[in-house]
């Protein structure tokens, strides 16, 4: 048998009431039953509000891609949107591409000029041929649809390279206003000494000159028109040499021992025809 507290309740009745109270449902109207309303109003309200929370979140994420969320999965407007919004748009691009192109090129030669104090001012001559070189050039090409748009050098290598051309410029000065014999001869042997006629050549063709004009720059053959110290036949010859030709002894000795050179060889040789047959 339970034991009962004592002074709680008036009497047995009272308390047998109390605890049939608490264990059953309760009474209508009473304390209990309000609140129990109570907290069920309040479980009710806060699972109410949490489903129209999570359900404003759908809406706004689905609303933020332009999807209507709660159309139906077969409705047609809601796939147009759909479409309208998250479609990619084509678009055509140019075909670009980046290629290496090898090229041989030629590296021309250059000219250098050296002077030479052995010969007349005028004359020129070339020591050394001249060679062009090559290289191979890479160049970066871009290609819009295969047609190039634009080009850029990335290498050169030289394979061979050029061989300037050399000059030989006379440098040698001589004064053009003297017809003097004697100052024409020292000339006639300086020229000579850079042919290489000495001694014995040298003697040679002072002897021949000294003949055919006393190495006067002046001198013409009034009967053959013969001019000049070497007597060129006609003067005019002598130009290819200078067109101060008819005056300046330098010209004319210049000529002359190209002549002699190319006809005979040396003076000597020059000399001995014209002892020959009275020419050369």
């Amino acid at each position: 048998m339970v034991s009962l507290p004592q002074g709680r309740y008036r009497n047995e009745q009272e308390r047998t009431e109390s605890l049939s109270y608490r264990r059953n449902t309760p009474a209508p109207g009473g304390r209990r039953e309000t609140r129990y309303k109570s907290r069920f109003r309040r479980r009710t309200v806060g699972t109410v509000g949490a489903g129209v929370a999570l359900t404003a979140f759908a809406v706004g994420s689905f609303a933020s891609v332009g999807v209507n969320a709660w159309a139906a999965p077969d409705s047609q407007s809601s796939i147009a949107t759909a479409d309208a919004t998250v479609a990619p748009v084509e678009a055509t691009g140019a075909d670009l591409r980046v290629v290496t192109q090898t090229e041989e090129v030629t590296i021309e030669h250059g000219s250098v000029e050296e002077k030479d104090y052995s010969t007349l001012s005028g004359n020129e001559s070339v020591v050394t041929e001249g060679q062009d070189g090559t290289a191979v050039v890479s160049y970066q090409v871009t290609l819009k649809d295969g047609v190039e748009v634009e080009r850029s050098e990335s290498m050169t290598v030289v394979v061979e390279e050029p061989v300037d051309e050399v000059v030989s410029v006379g440098a040698m000065s001589i004064p053009t206003s003297t017809s003097n014999a004697g100052t024409n001869r020292a000339i006639g042997q300086e020229m000579a000494a850079a042919q290489g006629w000495t001694g014995d050549q040298w003697q040679c063709l002072n002897a021949l000159w000294t003949k055919e004009s006393n190495w006067n720059s002046n001198a013409t053959n009034p009967s053959s028109g013969a001019h000049g110290i070497p007597q060129a036949l006609p003067g005019s010859k002598m130009a290819s040499h200078g067109s101060d030709w008819a005056t300046n002894p330098a010209t004319q000795i210049s000529w002359g021992l190209s002549y002699i050179k190319g006809r005979y060889g040396s003076p000597c040789s020059a000399w001995g025809h014209s002892q020959s047959v009275g020419w050369y």
